[in-house]
């Protein structure tokens, strides 16, 4: 047996192995989320991981994947400062996407071991991805541009992503170019793959323009313009339709909550000095701040779910949610 045969029929220890390298990649999205916002530093450069503190080298043996933040319990040996939960919250986050992502595409969707390294790459680029506009408000270029030749790489050689488990669906828009299935599916794939990101492209420019012209002011980044635009060249238009679907509802709710949030937290702070009479200038406040929210996340989360669960995201919204509309009304 294969080890490709082994991790389809061997459930615990595809979990295990796949697990083990979602952790060890968690380890190196860690350094990657730190050093890419930060002049002067790059993925590559130091090679060795280091203290943001102190700055000495992590030895081998504490740079274990949530083992060694265990054992020095989330501190550096030498200076004593801690780093924060962070670094082992992004370990577990991809051990545990890595696990779903091998149920989806070695078990459900049984692809070539192919799609499943490219859903791995893109999975541990989206983490790092959503951590960086998180804190810093910025998508980075390396992943979104950069996404766009990976994206239309996996298209090519692992067109599932496109065409489905059974390589029988046909990705939408391709037939508005008269492509059906009989057509060569290198061709169908790249077709695909060109106007899922084109058309992303232009549409979020077009939704930028229109809502900058009308709010006065920078409505969209342009790292969410090439974020979607990356993920029409990966998943097709119907994976950046889903995304930026899922990605506006949870956008609005993530948003809103954040600002109920500020405004308790400036309505707080100003009780706390005496003060009387806050909740209208704190709603206010509150408004001002709390708006300032980062539209990446959402993004993600919506390719997240698009890409571990395709068919079910497919049948939800083709189907589940028209019904329920239907039955609201009657």
């Amino acid at each position: 047996m294969s080890l490709w045969e082994t991790l389809q029929h061997e459930a615990v220890f595809r979990r295990v192995l796949l697990g083990v390298l979602g952790a060890m990649l968690g380890s190196f999205a860690s350094a990657a989320i730190y050093r890419i916002p930060r002049e002067g530093l790059s993925v590559w450069r130091p090679m060795r991981s280091f203290c943001p503190s102190c700055k000495a080298q992590i030895k081998w043996h504490d740079n274990l994947p949530i083992l060694g933040y265990l054992i020095l319990r989330g501190r550096c040996r030498s200076c004593k400062v801690g780093y924060g939960p962070g670094y082992m919250v992004h370990e577990i986050v991809l051990a545990g996407l890595f696990v779903l992502a091998g149920e989806t595409w070695l078990v459900s969707q049984q692809a070539a071991p192919t799609a499943l390294l490219f859903a791995l790459v893109a999975l541990t680029a989206l983490w790092i991805a959503t951590a960086i506009d998180w804190e810093h408000l910025i998508l980075p270029d390396g992943i979104t541009l950069g996404g766009i030749p990976f994206g239309i790489a996996a298209a090519v050689l692992a067109p599932s992503f496109h065409l489905g488990a059974g390589l029988d669906h046909l990705p939408w828009g391709v037939d508005w170019l008269g492509i059906s299935l009989a057509d060569p599916q290198t061709k169908i794939v790249l077709v695909s793959a060109i106007l899922g990101s084109s058309i992303s492209w232009a549409l979020l420019i077009g939704i930028r323009v229109l809502f900058s012209y009308i709010l006065r002011q920078e409505a969209l980044g342009l790292g969410d313009v090439k974020y979607l635009a990356a993920i029409g060249a990966f998943l097709g238009l119907e994976g950046a339709a889903w995304t930026l679907l899922i990605g506006v509802f949870a956008g609005a709710v993530l948003g809103l909550l954040n600002i109920v949030r500020m405004i308790w937290v400036v309505a707080h702070r100003r009780r706390q000095r005496g003060r009387t009479r806050v909740l209208k200038s704190s709603v206010y406040m509150g408004w001002l701040l709390g708006r300032l929210f980062p539209f990446g996340p959402p993004l993600v989360l919506g390719t997240v779910l698009y890409l571990l669960y395709p068919e079910d995201i497919r049948v939800f919204f083709l189907e589940t949610w028209p019904n329920l509309l239907l039955h609201a009304d009657s």
